[in-house]
């Protein structure tokens, strides 16, 4: 759109008496206009690319829907100019490293990954084509980036949470929906290091802030989530704090209907988890995280050095909370999360 756009201004300005003078006002102010709109900056016109991405579960969703669009609007439209190369783990980790092999071997000019395990399989199997990550927590720590300023590797992205602060105000939000509470569970994936590394730093600190007792029940796989929330009714935990990762919260409705068969308050790091009828989540905003993602690979795509591309961290969070949920868990939700909530669920 954006050459036609600018070639149309330029002819319709021509069919105007307004002199040399005027013509070159005009002109500067049409390329003005055009580059602040971002037509030209989606001219893609005369390129054509190759997306790599994998999935930890299935390449499917709100956020994969989104990162297409914003991608389309960027003027990368697949089928004509753009070709991507999905493969999906399915929850089944052990299967990253062959299937970033695969996607690596294809040769794509950039390879996508939710997740920090799955950027850190595809980083291990190239050193050389640029990856775009989004939603990861400590890319720092989990070594595929020397800094979030200057990532000086082949490596940059969106996180989607602040390192060191989250599962902590997960810890507090939940405690202040229910202040009786005194045994806490933590339910997180054994095999996400980035996550291990989180609950192994901040669980300490809430646990002591608060006075709790925490019990930290790890699964590896889709099929351990049952047992998983089994175990932790057997525990008589008072509330839980449900760390993100890909297989606990897909399907959407899965996991907050163990939970609710439990009797469980819970609190999620995935808003779908809440309006599938869990009790509240504190999250980033998915949706604008998997956008900027998309932004992300648009830059590097048109000649951006990922090594030189500061990592974005995220700038706010949402609070939802299901009403009706709170209500059958007989939970009063407090005037102040009330007011702080973006989203009540009735």
């Amino acid at each position: 759109m954006s050459r036609d756009f600018l070639l149309d201004g330029l002819i319709k300005l021509r069919r105007l008496d307004i002199g040399d003078c005027g013509m070159r006002l005009a002109i500067a102010s049409l390329c003005l206009f055009v580059s602040m709109t971002g037509h030209v900056a989606a001219d893609t016109s005369n390129k054509s690319a190759r997306i790599g991405m994998l999935c930890p579960s299935k390449c499917v969703g709100a956020g994969y829907v989104v990162f297409d669009e914003e991608l389309r609007k960027l003027g990368w439209i697949e089928g004509r100019n753009l070709t991507i190369e999905r493969r999906e783990a399915e929850g089944r980790y052990e299967r990253l490293p062959g299937l970033a092999a695969e996607i690596v071997g294809l040769r794509p000019d950039v390879i996508v990954g939710p997740s920090s395990t799955v950027a850190r399989a595809v980083k291990d199997a190239t050193s050389e084509i640029p990856i775009v990550f989004s939603f990861i927590a400590d890319p720092v720590g989990a070594g595929l980036v020397q800094t979030l300023a200057r990532p000086g590797t082949n490596v940059t992205g969106v996180t989607g949470i602040i390192t060191g602060e989250y599962i902590v105000k997960n810890f507090q939000i939940l405690h202040e929906l229910v202040p009786s509470a005194r045994k806490f569970g933590v339910l997180t994936n054994a095999l996400n290091e980035t996550a291990k590394r989180r609950v192994a730093i901040e669980v300490p600190v809430a646990s002591q802030q608060l006075d709790l007792k925490v019990e930290v029940v790890e699964v590896q796989a889709p099929g351990d989530i049952p047992g998983a929330v089994a175990k932790l009714r057997e525990l008589k935990v008072d509330a839980l704090v449900v760390v993100s990762e890909t297989i606990l919260s897909t399907p959407a409705d899965r996991l907050p209907d163990l939970i609710a068969q439990a009797g469980i308050p819970a609190i999620y790091q995935s808003p779908e988890a809440v309006r599938a009828g869990g009790l509240i989540a504190y999250s980033w905003d998915t949706l604008g995280v998997s956008r900027r993602h998309a932004q992300y690979v648009d830059k590097i795509l048109r000649g951006a050095n990922p090594a030189e591309t500061p990592v974005e961290q995220p700038t706010r969070y949402n609070l939802l909370i299901n009403m009706k949920t709170a209500k059958t868990l007989g939970l009063v939700v407090p005037n102040s999360l009330l007011v702080a909530a973006d989203e009540l669920i009735e």
